[in-house]
């Protein structure tokens, strides 16, 4: 593990002084539905950014900063290009492609790129309006890059409100969030930003129907139960079908979905109790496994590439609607019981002022969850 720390460490410190990596080149093909829920609707002091990561790299592994930083983070990406994540002052962070539009980036490799800049935000920021200035001041320095192409949106979340950033190489549109829920695929629909697009009818339509099943799932859940819970969020990210009589050839998960992650935001002691809950790998072909904002050790099956790799060895026999096992189905469900019950012992030990114990029931439990995860998937 101590080799990660130093890996992430060096590259941390590369991309935050705007030196960039030339394997981040090949993360600039995220194109990705992401959406943020809020705590009225959650009903249990949680705020969740999710993403399912869509591109065609099959590397994925969970990352964490160096173990004395100063904001400490923890989320998913590969080969040093992080993706999605949350640091210890609850801020939640993650960036999808935007439209095909008339003011791209140039290809300047001495710029940040979209993964460079969530290192930059979560090291920097603890809320998510600081993230929104931090990118801002970015994009006002010229220091962005997204390849030649299309544009880009971050979605900024903390314990109190969300942000949505459509942004290009000049301009950037702020919409601001703090109560129900909203949705991006990869068309912009902030004030502003159409006069800016440049994408074709497939691709709007493509964009579209994500957010439709997106919307389909959490409204039939709310609907029902008057609450979202983590239960739903992955029924959506596991949503593979597209709807009857539209012209979309993909879904919210795909056969290039590479990964996706539920980040939740605790509201009273986020640098304790803020989790990351992830599938590494594609999500119908891996299990949902906690990782707490406080891990102090992840296991290395996690950190390394076996997880993702698993998964497409399963997604390469078996195909995109393989039916998900029923034992991985039942761990789940138990897992986020049991999860969310250490959680709520954790509180009572924080409003105890006992941080150092809630941490250590934190780390435990999560442990013993990786540990029985990938038994159940089969890794050594």
């Amino acid at each position: 593990m101590k080799m990660n720390f130093m890996r992430i460490t060096l590259l941390f410190g590369l991309m935050f002084t705007g030196g960039m990596l030339h394997a981040e080149d090949k993360e600039l093909e995220h194109e990705c539905t992401s959406w943020m829920i809020f705590s009225d609707l959650t009903k249990n002091n949680t705020n969740i950014l999710h993403k399912n990561r869509d591109a065609k790299y099959r590397t994925v592994v969970a990352m964490q900063n160096y173990p004395n930083a100063s904001r400490k983070w923890i989320g998913l990406g590969n080969d040093g290009s992080l993706c999605m994540g949350i640091n210890v002052s609850g801020l939640a962070a993650i960036v999808n492609s935007g439209e095909k539009c008339v003011d791209p980036s140039k290809d300047d490799i001495t710029k940040k790129s979209t993964p460079g800049i969530l290192f930059h935000v979560l090291g920097k920021c603890d809320t998510a309006s600081q993230a929104v200035k931090a990118l801002q001041e970015l994009l006002r320095q010229g220091d962005y890059r997204h390849g030649t192409v299309s544009g880009s949106t971050f979605l900024f979340m903390d314990a109190n409100e969300g942000y949505v950033c459509e942004m290009t190489a000049k301009y950037c549109s702020v919409q601001r969030y703090d109560r129900g829920y909203t949705y991006r695929a990869n068309i912009w629909r902030n004030p502003g930003m159409a006069q800016l697009t440049q994408s074709t009818l497939k691709a709007f339509m493509n964009s579209c129907g994500r957010e439709y099943s997106v919307r389909t799932v959490l409204n039939k859940a709310l609907h029902k139960n008057n609450i979202l819970t983590l239960g739903d969020v992955l029924e959506v990210s596991r949503t593979c079908n597209v709807p009857e009589g539209t012209p979309q050839d993909r879904s919210v998960c795909f056969a290039k979905t590479n990964s996706a992650s539920s980040l939740v935001i605790h509201r009273e002691f986020p640098g304790v109790l803020s989790t990351a809950y992830c599938l590494i790998g594609h999500p119908r072909h891996t299990i949902y496994i906690p990782i707490p904002v406080c891990a102090e050790k992840i296991h290395p099956l996690l950190t390394g590439t076996a997880c993702s790799a698993a998964s497409w060895k399963r997604f390469d026999k078996l195909g995109l609607k393989a039916d998900i096992p029923s034992e991985w189905l039942a761990f789940e469900k138990n897992m986020i019981v049991r999860y969310e019950k250490a959680t709520a012992e954790a509180l009572v030990l924080l409003r105890k002022n006992k941080k150092k114990e809630a941490i250590a029931l934190m780390n435990r439990t999560a442990s013993g969850i990786w540990t029985e995860a990938v038994a159940l998937m089969g890794l050594k």
